[in-house]
């Protein structure tokens, strides 16, 4: 049976990226939904600008359902175990106006209109929900969406802005039967997961340190937010499922007059190592890279690849070890992390042990370490 999913937000990582020629596709949620169409049907669609809304029925190749107020579109919605709406026709095609959604069949060249409240239909029965809004309101969408019963609510990163945000998800966690998701994609990447294994394995023996750097240029939205949240929340995701939570964190986040992020430093202190951030707002380029050492190699990862080295006799002195670079091999490498995401959501859904609510619980965390940074650094 497919399932029934809702996207709300049609901005860059909700859709618009898919226009994106020079990236690797699907690389949003809708192209992941159109991808997997065989598996998910998308039964409506949510953006408060109504061009984009136009733009997007354009490139959707079949009917969807259109509003343009999410809270008009909660309203409607019917979670699993509820009544199941009367399913529009497949062979009408939706254009959005104003208010209402206007269905124009291709069979006979009428139209009819049903508004956008969709209370005509019965409700409409939603079991997957995607939020990819402004990262203002992803906490009380998410929690909206839990609360009317969607098995699984996927959210876009960051989860939310600051600890109070957090600790109302993990509440809603341990009293909805919900499925939680964060889109941490690099999590199914496989370059990533093979780092994972790399680091499990010990085959390049304990790690001694990670440094990174994640460079935006982004300018910060307030002074509770900035590239250190929107950004780098995905290398703390990282850092987070390699390593674990850390003991403590250190740092200073350098802000400019205005109070806005510009930088940060910040040093996670686990028992045997420590593990370096840096971030900024000032450069002209993104960078996104995570540099692990190890004491018998180094794995360098990020936006620009994979590379690794191992320690061997040097060539160049006598009784040392020097690194020498060696093939980073990447099984499955040509596998989209987008559709390993979902796959590994729909298998979820039918075989809840296999929902991984660690993965979600430390995702959620690395909020709680940015909102301090922010507060204390």
């Amino acid at each position: 049976m497919k399932r029934r999913a809702i996207l709300i937000g049609l901005g860059r990582i909700g859709w618009a990226l898919e226009k994106d020629k020079l990236r690797y596709h699907p690389c949003t949620h809708a192209g992941s939904l159109l991808s997997l169409q065989k598996r998910i049907e998308l039964v409506a669609v949510c953006d408060s600008n109504p061009d984009q809304v136009k733009s997007f029925q354009r490139w959707w190749p079949y009917p969807v359902q259109a509003f343009e107020n999410p809270d008009e579109l909660f309203s409607v919605i019917v979670g699993t175990g509820k009544k199941s709406p009367q399913s529009a026709n497949p062979r009408e095609k939706a254009t959005i106006r104003k208010g209402a959604i206007a269905f124009k069949s291709k069979s006979s060249g009428k139209s009819k209109n049903a508004t956008s409240s969709g209370k005509s239909s019965g409700g409409l029965a939603v079991d997957l929900a995607i939020v990819a809004t402004p990262q203002d309101v992803h906490t009380s969408q998410a929690l909206q969406l839990m609360t009317l019963g969607v098995s699984d609510v996927l959210i876009e990163k960051p989860p939310g802005e600051d600890s109070s945000d957090m600790r109302k998800l993990r509440n809603a966690m341990q009293s909805s039967k919900s499925q939680l998701w964060i889109n941490f994609e690099r999590r199914f990447h496989p370059g990533y997961t093979r780092v994972r294994q790399l680091i499990e394995s010990r085959s390049l023996g304990e790690l001694r340190s990670v440094r990174g750097r994640v460079y935006s240029g982004a300018s910060p939205i307030h002074p509770a937010s900035g590239p250190l949240l929107h950004d780098a929340v995905h290398w703390i995701d990282l850092l987070f499922w390699y390593c674990g939570l850390p003991e403590k964190m250190t740092g200073r986040v350098l802000r400019n007059s205005k109070g806005l992020e510009e930088s940060s430093h910040l040093q996670f202190h686990y028992p045997d190592f420590v593990a370096s951030l840096t971030t900024g707002a000032r450069s002209r380029y993104f960078e996104f890279e995570m540099e692990l050492d190890f004491t018998e190699g180094r794995i360098h990862c990020g936006n620009n690849g994979f590379r690794m080295w191992k320690s061997k006799r040097s060539k160049r002195y006598s009784g040392f070890q020097e690194l020498q670079e060696v093939a980073f091999s990447i099984p499955g490498k040509e596998k989209n992390p987008w559709l390993q995401m979902y796959a590994a959501l729909a298998s979820a859904s039918q075989k809840p042990e296999e929902y991984d609510s660690q993965r979600t619980l430390q995702g959620l965390a690395t909020v709680d370490y940015i909102h301090r940074a922010y507060k204390s650094l």
